[in-house]
């Protein structure tokens, strides 16, 4: 049985390796699947789609990174402390566990990229300082509580799915790259469906242009329902959807992959 220790280098390692691998490949859907949640109403130009790319990849090492590590290490340590009998809980506990440390280290990278892709500035630079300048530093927190209760339930969904469909916490045996691959778009899919309104209200929280219309999750939720009607909450999920299964696919592909090749060293 691994240690501690090693459980949280070879998940901080290969979790980082997944992030970026994702994040690089899939970011024109994300950026198109932004716009169309924060209403934004200027065309998106094809030579443009890659904006705000530089800040996904700046995010993508640590983040992932952070959420593997704290989910692998939590999980061990609900294992080996009295819960090896309730895989699902553990699942869903070190799930929430790692959304909530990550976030924390997402929301910044997520603030100003977000308002790169919806054009409210032209560099990272300028995004940085326009940010602090207007909102001082906790304008980089803006949508954090979004941004949590976003990644909670999405990351509880997705990884007591996925774990239940590899299966070796449930009584099953490893399985191959192809399997881990097809479980990660299921779980993926599945859970970017069901959370897809969350993501629309941080969305709308993190662009707001400062007239203080989005003032607070549940408030932005109610806001966009009235207003704009149910549908609104599911703005853009077909994209949303799309984008998340096949980061699945590669996020939990990759990971499986660059695990199994550390351990050897680990």
């Amino acid at each position: 049985m691994a240690d501690l220790l090693s459980t949280f280098l070879v998940s901080l390692i290969a979790g980082g390796f997944a992030g970026c691998a994702v994040d690089l490949a899939l970011f024109p859907l994300d950026a198109i699947k932004t716009r169309l949640m924060a209403n934004a109403s200027a065309k998106l130009e094809f030579t443009k789609i890659y904006k705000g790319l530089s800040m996904a990849m700046a995010a993508s090492f640590p983040c992932a990174a952070t959420f593997w590590a704290s989910y692998c290490s939590m999980k061990w340590i609900l294992e080996n402390y009295g819960f090896s009998n309730s895989p699902a809980m553990v699942h869903f506990l070190s799930a929430a566990f790692g959304s909530a440390c990550t976030a924390c280290v997402r929301n910044p990278f997520e603030v100003v990229k977000s308002l790169l892709q919806v054009g409210a500035y032209k560099s990272v630079e300028t995004a940085w300082q326009g940010i602090v300048k207007t909102k001082g530093l906790a304008g980089l927190y803006v949508g954090l509580l979004s941004l949590i209760y976003r990644e909670i339930p999405f990351d509880a969904v997705q990884m007591t799915i996925y774990e239940y469909l590899k299966g070796s916490d449930y009584g099953g045996s490893d399985l191959s790259l192809y399997r881990h691959l097809i479980n990660g778009a299921i779980a993926g899919g599945f859970a970017a469906f069901i959370t897809t309104p969350i993501d629309v209200a941080k969305v709308r929280i993190q662009t707001d242009k400062g007239d203080g219309k989005y003032k607070s999750f549940l408030q932005t939720i109610k806001l966009i329902y009235t207003s704009e009607g149910l549908l609104a909450l599911w703005s853009s999920w077909k994209i949303r959807v799309l984008y998340i299964t096949v980061g699945g696919m590669m996020f939990f592909g990759t990971y499986e992959t660059v695990k199994a090749e550390i351990t050897k060293f680990i």
